[in-house]
């Protein structure tokens, strides 16, 4: 995708990121603008260039994310049509050698079983499955994807996890979704991150799915300090 920036009088004053994803969507991030340049219409305008992007190139829908308490960012992507799709919790625990266990899991690489393994886990978790802040629905594409970069699992008691890093994998393996024996399923991401020395476990729930929460805080994963919301607009 496309990294943008802005200069005002030969000064780089404003950045961010649009990402095409595998499912036809695009994806908002890391929109920047520096303090004293704020209020000058500097994001509106990188926006603009977004939506038309997104409009070229027929996307389905176009998302972003923010915090909860972030009313500049969310009001900013309310303006152009982004409504509120989801709210989250982020969870994080340290990894540390020796921690977790292997427990026979295996990759799965193929994207049509991979699918099929994975989407029947859309409700229990809310139609979201999150990477690095990144928040992906529920598809076959996105999926495929996934297995393509070796972040599909499972073992021969038929459970499956979903464990790895869109981008920057030596901070934090991210769990995205896990079906079967949920202690089983963390055991081994903390395991993956423990055997790669990558520091963190991160795992994301909506606040629909509080269940998911509850499981997390038993093998000890700690709340983020805020939520996090997630806003998008569908053009097709």
């Amino acid at each position: 995708g496309e990294f943008s920036v802005e200069e005002l009088d030969g000064e780089l004053v404003a950045c961010g990121k649009y990402t095409p994803l595998p499912d036809g969507t695009a994806w908002i991030e890391t929109l920047r603008v520096i303090p004293e340049k704020q209020g000058l219409g500097l994001g509106k305008r990188l926006y603009d260039h977004w939506v038309k992007l997104a409009k070229d190139q027929n996307v389905k829908a176009m998302r972003m994310y923010t915090g909860v308490t972030n009313v500049v960012s969310a009001g900013l992507a309310e303006r152009y049509g982004l409504t509120l799709q989801g709210t989250f919790k982020g969870n994080t625990t340290p990894a540390k050698p020796g921690d977790g266990k292997q427990g026979g899991f295996k990759q799965v690489t193929d994207a049509k079983k991979s699918a099929k393994l994975i989407m029947l886990l859309k409700d229990a978790w809310a139609d979201w499955l999150v990477l690095n802040r990144t928040f992906y629905r529920f598809s076959p594409e996105i999926i495929g994807w996934m297995a393509g970069k070796g972040m599909v699992y499972e073992d021969d008691k038929k459970n499956v996890v979903v464990a790895g890093a869109r981008f920057m994998p030596h901070q934090t393996v991210h769990i995205a979704c896990w079906g079967g024996d949920a202690d089983v399923c963390i055991a081994f991401a903390k395991w993956k991150a423990a055997e790669n020395k990558v520091p963190t476990v991160s795992c994301f729930h909506e606040i629909t799915k509080p269940e998911i929460g509850k499981i997390l805080a038993k093998n000890g994963f700690a709340v983020d300090k805020g939520d996090y919301i997630v806003k998008g607009v569908n053009y097709r």
